[in-house]
C-alpha cells in the first residue's frame, strides 16, 4: 500500500478535523475554540493526522492518533499494528467505548479530561431517557469534547456547531479493536485517538468523492482497508494539488495529503496536496496534474491485495 503521511485528525464535534499532525493531536489555526483534533496512524505509512473543523452543517468527519482496526461495511476487518484486542479498558479512562461497561444508566463516551480540544480519554456519563439514535440530531453539554449528550447508549453526538452545541449522534464501534463492529449502521470502524474515539464512519469512494454534504472527503481509513467520508477541515481553502498540508483531511475533495516526496516541487515537510486517479481511465496518466514533473497513475495498494471494491483506486505521485 502507498505510504502516506496523514493520520487523520479530529473531527468536527466541535472538533475541527484540522489539526493536529502526525503523532499529536493539535488544534489548527482558524478553527472555532471548541475544536477538536485527532490523528492516526496508517498502515505502512508514516502516522498522518487529521482535523476536522465544526461547521454548521450534519456532514460528519473524524480521526485520531493511533489507529488499531477497522470494519469494511462488508463487515470485513483489519488491524493496524498496536491492536490492544480485548485486554482491559481501551484508550484511557474509567471505562472501554467498545464494550461499554459503565453502570447502568450511563454510558462510555469519549471526552477532554484535560480541558483541551481533543478526545484524550473515556468516562461513564448518564443516558438520557429516549437518547438519539444514529443519524439524529443532538445536544452536548458545553463543548463537542465534553462527553456529556442526549445520544442513546452507543451513540455519541459529533459534528457538532460550535456556536449552537447542536450536532449528528453516530454509532461507536462495539466488538473490540481486534475485531470491531457497526452493528446499527453497517458502517466503517474508524478507531483515532489510541483507541478514545471509535467512530462507525461512513464508506465511500475516493475517485466519485460521494460523501453526502458539501464539507466532507473521501479519505483512506484508519488501517487503510478502505475509504471513509470525513470533514473538510477548511472548507472552502486552498487544498488542491500542491498546496502544503499536515492532515489527511487538510486538502480538497479529490486530493489527499502525501509526503513530500511524491509531488515535484513540494517543500512542505508536512507534505502537499496529491490527486486520487483512476486506475481504469482509458488514460490514467493524464489524471495527475504533475504529469509534466513525472508523476504517474499508480496503484493505492501498491502490489497489495486491494480492498474489495477499489482495485481502480490510484494515487497520483513520482515513482519510487
Amino acid at each position: 500500500m502507498l505510504a502516506r503521511t496523514t493520520p487523520l485528525a479530529p473531527f468536527a464535534l466541535c472538533l475541527a478535523l484540522a489539526c493536529g499532525t502526525t503523532a499529536e493531536p493539535a488544534v489548527q489555526d482558524g478553527s472555532t475554540s471548541d475544536d477538536a483534533t485527532t490523528t492516526a496512524t496508517s498502515t505502512n505509512s508514516a502516522s498522518a493526522s487529521a482535523s476536522a473543523s465544526a461547521s454548521a452543517s450534519d456532514d460528519a468527519g473524524s480521526t485520531g492518533t493511533m489507529t488499531t482496526a477497522s470494519t469494511a461495511a462488508d463487515g470485513s476487518s483489519g488491524t493496524d499494528g498496536g491492536s490492544s484486542g480485548d485486554s482491559g479498558p481501551v484508550g484511557g479512562g474509567e471505562c472501554d467505548p467498545f464494550a461499554q461497561d459503565c453502570p447502568e444508566g450511563t454510558k462510555c463516551m469519549p471526552w477532554a479530561d484535560d480541558g483541551g480540544g481533543a478526545w484524550n480519554a473515556n468516562k461513564c456519563v448518564p443516558v438520557v431517557d429516549g437518547g438519539g439514535q444514529p443519524g439524529d440530531p443532538c445536544n452536548v453539554e458545553g463543548s463537542g469534547v465534553s462527553g456529556v449528550d442526549d445520544c442513546d447508549l452507543g451513540s455519541m453526538c459529533y459534528n457538532v456547531d460550535a456556536t449552537t452545541n447542536m450536532g449528528t449522534c453516530y454509532e461507536l464501534c462495539s466488538g473490540s479493536p481486534a475485531a470491531p463492529t457497526c452493528p446499527q449502521t453497517n458502517g466503517v470502524c474508524a478507531i483515532y485517538n489510541d483507541g478514545v474515539l471509535p467512530l462507525c464512519l461512513t464508506a465511500c469512494d475516493p475517485i466519485t468523492q460521494d460523501c453526502p454534504g458539501s464539507q466532507q472527503l473521501c479519505v483512506a481509513s484508519p488501517a487503510n482497508d478502505g475509504f471513509v467520508c470525513i470533514l473538510d477541515s477548511l472548507p472552502g481553502s486552498a487544498g488542491g494539488y500542491g498546496a502544503p498540508c499536515e492532515f489527511a483531511n487538510a486538502c480538497d475533495p479529490g486530493y489527499f495529503c502525501t509526503p513530500m516526496s511524491f509531488v515535484p516541487g513540494c517543500t512542505n515537510g508536512g507534505g502537499c496536496c496529491t490527486g486520487f486517479c483512476d486506475l481504469d481511465a482509458a488514460d490514467p496518466d493524464a489524471q495527475c496534474e504533475g504529469q509534466d514533473g513525472g508523476q504517474i497513475c499508480q496503484p493505492w495498494w501498491n502490489g497489495e491485495p486491494a480492498a474489495p471494491g477499489f482495485e481502480h483506486v490510484g494515487y497520483c505521485g513520482l515513482p519510487a
